[in-house]
């Protein structure tokens, strides 16, 4: 269907009311005389719209008067009437062309680069990169070899476990995958020991390969042997064979931390006076405009708003405005009661210590331990109690 809409558009229509008492008899004729008529429409018995070409209409004229029928235009449609209807406004036309002509040419050039994936790795350093690959706002996205980008990328920055580049429209898009480095794992078939990875009390033991050295309840430190891959032959003493050691030892481990909280704190609420900034984006060049103001604020919260041309989500154009919304802020002093004191220092404490605790720990018990010192602060001390294993492979023999 989209075909044959598409010639009779170029070719040009024109839509016809067509009135009288022998419609039938007209479509009849029109139809022997292979007079092209589509979009019949019948509104009444003495009218009907239809849709012809415009050669087909000067035949239509003749086939009116013998079948004693009216016909009338009431829409012309297609390329020649836009032609004709504009043809005495060239500047509209030239503008139109020029305009076309000026897309089409931005359209050739990748006018953003988006990087999807990333956690740890900057997008900075990727974008740098890329742009060391050639790949940049601005440039001819033809001469662009995605594959190429993509096998380069996984091997210059070992950081990067699998990538894919893409170009949609005018922006180009960087997927990624960060590399995860495996634990150092002693192979299974080299004999090994368990040692402690940290000091703690031993909560339990449970040994599947070789000689387990140290029982629940005994007090370990780190690097101290917890299950020996030397097993003793019992018939033949001073004979021994190495194994494999494997083993789940849980311990129970403790963690400190200390956090702090000032009775005396100040909260920031905005006034309501704003000031703006803009900065115009004209091919990623950014020029700030001449009628900014400065920004007299002492305090204040900054709110940048980029917008930029672009017609879906991928045809970016190189054109745009960045507004900078400067909130002013008044600060207000507020005193804190001495339990809402602690339990801020106990927060900050138990922040510090999530960083550091193992993910696998099962913390089963805290201490907590408050002063206040000559300025005003309270200091949270905690301690936590967790069980986790500490069991650290260790190659015998190896370093």
């Amino acid at each position: 269907m989209l075909l044959p809409r598409l010639w009779n558009y170029l070719k040009g229509y024109v839509i016809i009311l067509a009135e009288g008492y022998s419609l039938e008899r007209f479509i009849n004729i029109c139809t022997r005389r292979q007079v092209l008529l589509w979009d019949i429409n019948r509104r009444s018995n003495h009218t009907m719209t239809l849709k012809t070409s415009i050669k087909g209409y000067e035949m239509i004229r003749l086939i009116a008067e013998k079948s004693r029928c009216k016909v009338s235009v009431i829409g012309e449609k297609g390329l020649p009437f836009f032609i004709f209807r504009y043809k005495r406004r060239k500047a509209f036309i030239f503008g139109m062309v020029s305009f076309y002509l000026l897309v089409s040419l931005l359209a050739s050039f990748v006018w953003d680069v988006e990087i999807y994936g990333n956690k740890d790795i900057r997008t900075s350093d990727i974008l740098r990169k890329l742009d060391d690959l050639g790949v940049r706002p601005g440039v001819l996205k033809y001469g662009i070899n995605a594959d190429r980008i993509a096998k380069t990328l996984i091997l210059q920055m070992k950081e990067l476990s699998w990538a894919s580049f893409e170009i949609r429209g005018t922006r180009a898009k960087v997927f990624v995958e960060e590399r995860t480095e495996p634990p150092i794992l002693v192979p299974v078939d080299v004999p090994c020991n368990i040692v402690a990875e940290r000091d703690g009390i031993i909560h339990s033991i449970i040994v599947k390969n070789g000689r387990e050295v140290v029982k629940e309840g005994d007090t370990v430190v780190k690097g101290q042997l917890l299950v020996s891959g030397v097993i003793e032959n019992e018939r033949e003493p001073g004979q021994s064979r190495l194994v494999h050691s494997i083993a789940e030892v849980k311990a129970r481990t403790w963690y400190e931390s200390t956090g702090t909280a000032s009775i005396k704190t100040f909260e920031t609420t905005r006034t309501g006076n704003v000031k703006y900034i803009h900065t115009l984006i004209l091919f990623n060049k950014e020029i700030k405009l001449p009628l900014n103001k400065g920004i007299d604020f002492k305090n204040y919260d900054k709110v940048e708003l980029k917008r930029v041309l672009k017609v879906g989500d991928n045809f970016i154009l190189p054109f745009g405005i960045i507004t900078e919304e400067f909130h002013e802020n008044m600060l207000i002093e507020k005193e804190l009661n001495i339990d809402e004191a602690k339990t801020a220092a106990r927060e900050d404490a138990l922040k510090k210590l999530l960083k550091i605790i193992p993910g696998d720990a099962e913390i089963i018990n805290q201490v907590v331990d408050y002063t206040q010192n000559q300025n005003g602060q309270v200091i949270a001390s905690i301690i936590v109690e967790c069980v986790e294993d500490i069991g650290l492979t260790e190659e015998i023999g190896g370093e």
